[in-house]
Parts: C-alpha cells; sequence; structure tokens
C-alpha cells in the first residue's frame, strides 16, 4: 500500500488527515496531536517536523482568501469599524482553527515524500 512516495501523493494524503504512507490510517489522536504508530501501517509518524510551517501556511491561505473579502466588503459598503472587527477578527480566528490541522497535515506528507525526518537532539 505504501507505493511511491510523491510530493503530490504525500501532501494529498497527508490534507484528507491520512497517514501518507497508507493513506488509511488516521493522522490525529486529537486536534494537532500526531499518531504514533500509525493504526493501518505501524508508521512512527512523529518523526516527520511538523512545527512551524503549519501556521505560517494557515495565515497565508487565510490571508488570501479573507483579506480581499475585507476589502470588498469595506469598499463597497463602508461599515463601522466595530462592524468590521465583529465580522472579521472572529471569521479570521475560526478559519485559522478550522484550516490549521490540514495545512499540519500536509506538511507531515511533505516531509513524509520528501524523507524529511526530526533530527535527534542528543547532547
Amino acid at each position: 500500500m505504501a507505493g511511491e512516495r510523491s510530493i503530490l501523493t504525500g501532501v494529498k494524503r497527508g490534507f484528507t488527515l491520512r497517514c501518507p504512507n497508507c493513506g488509511e490510517g488516521r493522522l490525529f489522536r486529537g486536534y494537532l496531536k500526531l499518531r504514533s504508530p500509525c493504526e493501518s501501517c505501524g508508521l512512527d509518524l512523529t518523526v516527520y517536523p511538523s512545527d512551524d510551517f503549519p501556521p505560517y501556511l494557515t495565515i497565508l491561505v487565510a490571508g488570501h482568501v479573507l483579506l480581499p473579502l475585507f476589502l470588498w466588503s469595506d469598499h463597497t459598503w463602508e461599515p463601522p469599524l466595530w462592524v468590521q472587527a465583529a465580522i472579521w477578527l472572529p471569521l479570521t480566528a475560526l478559519a485559522c482553527v478550522v484550516l490549521l490541522p490540514f495545512m499540519k497535515g500536509a506538511t507531515v506528507g511533505l516531509c513524509w515524500a520528501n524523507n524529511l525526518l526530526r533530527q535527534s537532539s542528543s547532547t
């Protein structure tokens, strides 16, 4: 089931919150806690570094979707600042909370496809 390691396969499986190796096991055991090992193929998913890149991806995607909507609504209706804050701040927070697991999954899949492993911390 593992097959060839391609970036497209890894990112697609990770984005669907599945193990990038087999595509069947669930990637997380909590909101962002990686499963170790995979319930289907036994792969240790914690060896793939996915700490810093997912938040950057999340902010990038949320910003590119929400900012044009914000600017359009501001230009079209010119609502007061408190209305803008009441709408766009919670919407941005919600978008980031929803997108973050998908971006972390895609990052794990990308690391899996490139065989990028977490460095051991030996002192």
